[in-house]
């Protein structure tokens, strides 16, 4: 939730080169219709994308994160006041990851913004509204209402993949707790729970990350959750 935050309230640097390239994360933001668009690498090698409506004069609002490992993150503003009280975030991790970083396109005659996650998956946003739209390999709903009370707002189904989705959290990052539930759902619907300390690491921050590579998650999944059928890598 602190890197989300950084980038939240960073002073942009723009810059005119679409991001392209999966082998470089350059420090840039750039804006179209109402969208900004930012990216900002970390001194740990980590990457992220975040995509937001810089328009808005509301602390009511949703912006999206993409890392490097797989994470799309849905943060909430929900006002003024303490975070752990005005904020809260959805996380959902994708696999197998098929490139370094996430990058961006924008396409002028779809008024879209497309993100290509490291997984490959495409990611569509509205030009005008800067809110998610679609993917090429999940069906997306999104909530109009900015609320507490449902989940960030965002539902992913029917994903071609292996997603994990560790809910929702006011104040934090839902991966942040060690002790709490999550579940895994491949492209066939099936499902499995999990402790998200089994899969997840802390930094000296206490920033979570995946601590398995994909062939080695596979091997993991396959003893804990043997029904789970995990891509082709």
């Amino acid at each position: 939730m602190q890197l989300l935050l950084s980038l939240l309230f960073a002073t942009p640097v723009f810059a005119s080169n679409h991001f392209q390239d999966s082998q470089t994360c350059p420090d840039l933001v750039e804006r179209g219709g109402s969208i900004q668009v930012q990216v900002r690498p970390t001194d740990k090698g980590n990457c992220f994308l975040s995509v937001g409506n810089y328009k808005l004069n509301t602390m009511f609002y949703r912006n999206y994160l993409f890392a490097a490992d797989g994470n799309l993150m849905v943060f909430n503003s929900f006002g003024s006041g303490p975070i752990s009280e005005t904020t809260g975030a959805r996380e959902f991790y994708f696999f197998p990851r098929r490139s370094k970083y996430p990058t961006f396109t924008w396409n002028e005659e779809q008024r879209q913004l497309v993100v290509t996650s490291t997984t490959g998956d495409e990611y569509y946003f509205d030009y005008e509204t800067a809110e998610l739209k679609g993917s090429n390999k999940a069906v997306t709903q999104v909530a109009a209402e900015i609320s507490k009370t449902n989940g960030g707002g965002v539902e992913i189904k029917k994903y071609k993949g292996l997603v994990f989705d560790a809910g929702f959290k006011m104040g934090a990052a839902p991966t942040s707790n060690p002790r709490a539930k999550g579940t895994f759902t491949d492209e066939t619907g099936r499902t499995c729970a999990i402790s998200i300390g089994d899969i997840f690491s802390y930094t000296e921050d206490m920033d979570p990350y995946v601590k398995y590579t994909d062939k080695n998650l596979a091997k993991f999944l396959k003893s804990k959750c043997s029904k789970l059928k995990f891509p082709t890598l």
